[in-house]
C-alpha cells in the first residue's frame, strides 16, 4: 500500500518540482538564468556520459562536421550547453513579453513574406524545421507575426508527466498547440483547411513504415515522409525555416526560404522521395553551419538500410554566416 502511494505520488511530486523551477528561471536576470542553462549542459555530460558517447559515435558515422580544431569531448559539451540554454530560454517563454521575442530577433528575422504569401492562398501553409538553434522561441515570434493559429507536430515524450507539462507550456507560451504525430493526420487537415500553419520537424530517426532513407551527412538516415505526402497529396508547397542562436549567446537569427514545391512530373512515391531529400539537405546545410546547435545526442543513424545514399543532394544556397 506504502508503495502504490508512493508510486501515485511521483508525477505529481514531478510536476510541482518542475513548476517551481520554471518560476526560479523566470525570476532570474536572464544572463544569469543561461548560465545556469550552461552548468546544466556540464551536469547532464558527467551524469550521462552515455550521451556524449553517442555525439562521438554520430561525429564518426558521417563526414564531420567538427569546426577546424575542435575535438570531440569540447564539442559535446558546446552541445550539451546549447541544450541547456534552450531548456532554460523554453522555461522563459513564461515572462517574456511579445516585445522581448522581437528583441531577441533584432536583425536576425528574414523571409516571413514566404509564409504570409503562402497563407493568403487560403490553403493554409506547411513549414518544416530541425532541431537546431531554438526551434521553440522561432514558434513563438510565429505566433506574434502570423495573423492565424501555428500549430506544431510532435512526438510524445516517454515520460508522461514531463510530455504534458511542455505541451501546456508551449500552448500558454510558446508557438500555440500541439499536435500529436500517431493521432495527428486529421487534426492537421483541419488545421490547414481553417488555413492555419503546420509546423513539422522532420530530422529524427522514422519508422521503416513511415520513412524512407536519404542522404544525410552523406550516410542513409531513416528520415519522416509526412512532409513531403502531405504536399503532394494536398498540392501545396513546403517552406524551410531555419534559425541559430547568435555568438553573443543571447540573440537568435531564423531565416524562412522560397517554398519547395512537390515534384508533379513524378510519381507520388519519387515525388515524396526527392522532396523528402531536399528538405533534409536544407537541414544539413544548416547544421553543417552551425554543428553544435543541433541534437547529436539522438539515435540518427541507428535503422541500417542501404549501402548507398538513394539521391544525389544539390546545392541548397544556404550560407554557413555564424553571426
Amino acid at each position: 500500500m506504502t508503495s502504490l502511494r508512493t508510486s501515485s505520488a511521483g508525477p505529481w511530486i514531478l510536476r510541482f518540482s518542475l513548476e517551481i523551477f520554471v518560476r526560479f528561471l523566470c525570476f532570474l536576470p536572464s544572463r544569469l538564468a543561461l548560465w545556469i542553462g550552461n552548468r546544466a549542459g556540464d551536469i547532464f555530460l558527467v551524469f550521462c556520459p552515455s550521451k556524449g558517447r553517442l555525439i562521438r559515435d554520430n561525429l564518426s558515422q558521417c563526414t564531420s562536421p567538427l569546426p577546424p580544431g575542435k575535438c570531440a569531448k569540447d564539442f559535446s559539451r558546446s552541445v550539451f550547453r546549447h541544450f541547456g540554454r534552450v531548456g532554460v530560454e523554453f522555461a522563459r517563454l513564461a515572462v517574456l513579453s511579445d516585445d522581448q521575442v522581437r528583441e531577441l530577433f533584432e536583425d536576425g528575422w528574414t523571409g516571413f513574406e514566404h509564409v504570409i504569401a503562402q497563407l493568403e492562398s487560403g490553403k493554409g501553409a506547411i513549414i518544416f524545421s530541425g532541431h537546431i538553434g531554438n526551434w521553440e522561441l522561432v514558434m513563438r515570434r510565429i505566433r506574434i507575426d502570423s495573423p492565424v493559429s501555428v500549430n506544431t507536430l510532435v512526438r510524445p515524450i516517454k515520460a508522461s508527466t514531463i510530455h504534458h507539462f511542455v505541451l501546456n507550456h508551449r500552448l500558454g507560451f510558446g508557438g500555440g498547440p500541439s499536435i500529436l504525430a500517431d493521432k495527428g493526420a486529421k487534426s492537421i487537415l483541419r488545421a490547414l483547411g481553417r488555413g492555419e500553419i503546420v509546423n513539422i520537424a522532420i530530422d529524427q530517426c522514422a519508422g521503416k513504415d513511415d520513412g524512407a532513407f536519404v542522404p544525410f551527412f552523406d550516410r542513409p538516415a531513416l528520415t519522416y515522409t509526412s512532409l513531403a505526402r502531405l504536399s503532394y497529396t494536398l498540392g501545396i508547397p513546403v517552406l524551410p525555416v531555419l534559425s541559430f542562436r547568435r555568438e553573443d549567446g543571447i540573440h537568435h537569427s531564423a531565416r524562412f526560404f522560397p517554398p519547395i514545391e512537390p515534384f508533379r512530373n513524378l510519381s507520388k512515391e519519387d515525388s515524396v522521395l526527392q522532396q523528402t531529400a531536399l528538405c533534409t539537405s536544407f537541414l544539413e546545410s544548416a547544421i553543417r553551419s552551425h554543428p553544435e546547435q543541433w541534437i547529436w545526442m539522438h539515435r540518427r543513424w541507428k535503422t541500417r538500410g542501404l549501402e548507398s545514399p538513394v539521391w544525389e543532394k544539390p546545392s541548397t544556397g544556404i550560407a554557413g554566416n555564424r553571426s
